[in-house]
Parts: structure tokens; C-alpha cells; sequence
């Protein structure tokens, strides 16, 4: 086995170039297909431990879909109310917290600076249901609510855009409105900042503002107690789906259909990414992988020109006695370690590419994640490449006639 080695390394470095090209195949497949796997994966972890941070008791109330796939959702002042709201308070015992949600986008601003924001009207449990968290200032407070107080938490986003560096707390900034051909400005106290929290399911607070639901309703939504969506939490994670049920249960009962609203959860948002995510990975995992066979095939043919040139050499080593196993094993060593070398530094370079990735997408918060089951598969299969495409060469090559092989010229 030693010679055979010593063989196969002395064949490879004889021709340094040509060895080199015949692995560049490998090489590209093996970064291609780990640099994909770890983006892949890394975008999952992270994504799922945003979703995660909120634990698994949130569930979110929406509108049904009308007029078919694709269409629409139904405008929500047409379905839920504060009503709807009261009565999951009162009559789902698991549901922990509820919330109503209104929301439009609008022009704010202080002074001469002014940014687009989503205004989040809502109650206090909204800070609990989603966990967001106060920099600076404080929450709202049920006093706000009951007393329609213009007071407004500035998401991290927002404060930075309207105030830099200056203190926004105690500030009056505006919120636009457009009615009919006019425009007004309604002034809002800031009285919190929230931290820089990222996505919290399908809201961002960090380009949100959030004010009293009782003020929007009155001043600038003017919805009538109607509202956009229903945010609530279950009392724990292994009572979420007991919680929905209960809701479902209330919801029903007033509409005598479940068409006229849905679900959104933490777990049904999961699944669905992880289903996404692994058919994404393996389709850009196949189209990765292709470049490997292709580089099998290089290796094929490069072997197949090595048996032509090195026909007199076995047909010499026929001659003095080795055996066509030692002549078949020794072409197939050299087809694996051709490509054991290439996986090698193709998964030293997916790793050095994955990390240059990560560093260069670092504004879209991108996360890679080398896993060593994603090594362990490319190694294989560049390793398993190399046994295939090397053993018609190598039978090729073993079945040479001696007497044939010396007269090659």
C-alpha cells in the first residue's frame, strides 16, 4: 500500500498544472455547495431565533381572504372591533394577553426633519405580547389610554432619523394627515425610545411609532372601534394552540364562518420557513453540486490522458511481475487522492467564503453557519467522485496488455 501511495504522489506531482486544473472542478463544487448549505443556514437560524425571542405564544388575528387566492384581504373595519377584543379577554381563559392593532403608514417629523413611519396603535399589553423593550423614557401606560393622551413611543429607526443626536424625550413631533385635500399636523409628546429590536413576526417596531389606541381612534384613524388585526398571547407555550382554539370558538360564534378571518402564529411562521428554506437549500445545493459532477468528469478524462502517456510504464510494471489488481488500485488511489486534495481546500475556501459573506452583507444582518454535517456531505461526495470516475480509467489501465503496452511508442 506504501509504494502505491508514494506512486500516486509521485504521479500528481509530475505534472503540477495539470493536477491542479483536473481539481479545480472539485474545488469550485465543494466552496459552491458549502458557502450555499451555510447561508442557507445561517438565514434560517437567524430568522427563527428572531421569531423564537418571542417565544411561542403569540398569536396574531388577521382578516380573511375574499374574492379567491391572491386577492385581497378583506378590509379589517369591515370585520374586528374593540368588541372582539373584550370578549377574548373575558372569554378565553389561556389567553393571557390581547391587544388591538391599527396601522397606517404617515409622514412624522420635529422641526425641519421628517421620515415615513408606521404608526402602531395599540394598547400597553402590545409591549408585553411582542417584548419590546424601553431605551430610554418609559411605556405606555393604561392612564394614557383611558385619558386619549398624545403621547408616543419613536421606535430606535425613527428617533435617529428625526433627532440624531438630539434628546427626543419631552419633544412634540407631528403626525400628517390628509383629509381630503387638506393636510393637518397633530402634535404627539414623546415620552419613550424603544431599543434597536429588529422584526418582531410581521411588525417593525424600530421604524414604528406607537401611540394610545384610544387617541388614534379619536384623532386620526378615526375607525370607530374598529381595528386592523388582534395581537394576544397564550398564558404559556404548550397552551398556544388551546388558546387559539378559544379564540376561534369566539370569533366563530359572532361571524358563523371562519372565512372571515385567520391565523397567524409563531409555529405556523416557523414551519412554513422551514419548509421554504430546506427546498431553497436544496435546490441551490443541487445547482451547487452540478460543478462536481463536472469536475468528476474532469477528473475522468485527465486519468484517461494519464493511462495513455504512462501505457509503457505499465506496460513495464506488467512485464516485472505486478498484478493488475496493484495496477487497478494504484489508478484509483490516484483518482481519490486528486480529489481528497480538492475537497480539502474547497472546504477550507466554502468556509473562507462563507465568513466574507457574512462580513460583507453584515448591513442586512446575514448569517452563515458552517455545519459539519454540510462538510461531512461535500467531503464525501467529492471523495466518493473520485472513486467513480477513477475506476474506468483504472480498469482501463489494468487490462492493458503487457506485450501491447511496451511496444507504445
Amino acid at each position: 500500500m506504501s509504494e502505491i501511495i508514494i506512486e500516486s504522489i509521485r504521479s500528481l506531482m509530475s505534472n503540477k498544472l495539470r493536477t491542479f486544473l483536473s481539481m479545480l472542478g472539485i474545488i469550485i463544487g465543494v466552496t459552491a455547495v458549502i458557502t450555499v448549505v451555510s447561508i442557507g443556514q445561517g438565514t434560517t437560524e437567524n430568522v427563527t431565533s428572531r421569531i423564537a425571542s418571542l417565544g411561542s405564544n403569540v398569536i396574531i388575528v388577521m382578516p380573511g381572504i375574499s374574492g379567491g387566492s391572491g386577492r385581497a384581504a378583506t378590509q379589517l373595519s369591515d370585520i374586528l372591533s374593540v368588541s372582539d377584543v373584550e370578549k377574548i379577554r373575558q372569554m378565553c381563559p389561556n389567553v393571557s394577553k390581547v391587544a388591538p392593532i391599527l396601522q397606517r403608514s404617515s409622514n412624522i417629523g420635529y422641526e425641519n426633519q421628517n421620515t415615513v413611519a408606521t404608526i402602531m396603535a395599540s394598547t400597553p399589553e402590545i409591549f408585553d405580547i411582542l417584548n419590546l423593550e424601553i431605551s430610554k423614557g418609559r411605556k405606555l401606560t393604561y392612564e394614557d389610554e383611558e385619558n386619549f393622551e398624545n403621547v408616543v413611543i419613536l421606535g430606535y429607526d425613527v428617533a435617529q432619523e428625526i433627532f440624531g443626536d438630539e434628546e427626543p424625550l419631552g419633544k412634540n413631533i407631528y403626525i400628517s394627515l390628509n383629509i381630503g385635500n387638506s393636510s393637518i399636523k397633530k402634535l404627539f409628546k414623546v415620552v419613550g425610545i424603544m431599543k434597536k429590536l429588529g422584526s418582531k413576526l410581521m411588525y417593525r417596531p424600530d421604524d414604528s411609532i406607537i401611540i394610545p389606541f384610544s387617541s388614534a381612534d379619536e384623532r386620526i384613524f378615526y375607525s370607530q372601534g374598529k381595528v386592523n388585526s388582534i395581537i394576544a398571547s397564550a398564558d404559556s407555550s404548550e397552551n398556544s394552540q388551546i388558546a387559539m382554539i378559544q379564540i376561534d370558538q369566539v370569533l366563530y360564534d359572532r361571524f358563523d364562518t371562519a372565512d372571515k378571518y385567520r391565523f397567524i402564529s409563531q409555529e405556523s411562521i416557523m414551519e412554513t420557513l422551514q419548509e421554504t428554506t430546506a427546498i431553497l437549500s436544496f435546490f441551490l445545493g443541487a445547482i451547487a453540486a452540478i460543478s462536481l459532477i463536472v469536475g468528476g468528469i474532469g477528473i475522468m478524462n485527465i486519468m484517461l490522458v494519464s493511462v495513455t502517456e504512462r501505457t509503457r510504464e505499465i506496460g513495464v510494471k506488467l512485464a516485472i511481475g505486478a498484478t493488475r489488481k496493484r495496477i487497478l488500485w494504484e489508478f484509483i488511489f490516484e483518482s481519490v487522492l486528486l480529489t481528497f486534495i480538492a475537497g480539502v481546500i474547497g472546504i477550507l475556501l466554502g468556509i473562507g467564503f462563507s465568513k466574507l459573506t457574512e462580513i460583507l452583507a453584515s448591513d442586512f444582518n446575514l448569517k452563515t453557519s458552517v455545519s459539519w454535517q454540510s462538510i461531512a456531505i461535500a467531503f464525501g461526495a467529492s471523495t466518493l467522485i473520485g472513486l467513480f470516475f477513477g475506476i474506468y480509467p483504472a480498469s482501463k489501465a489494468s487490462k492493458l496488455d503487457p506485450v501491447e503496452a511496451l511496444r507504445y511508442e
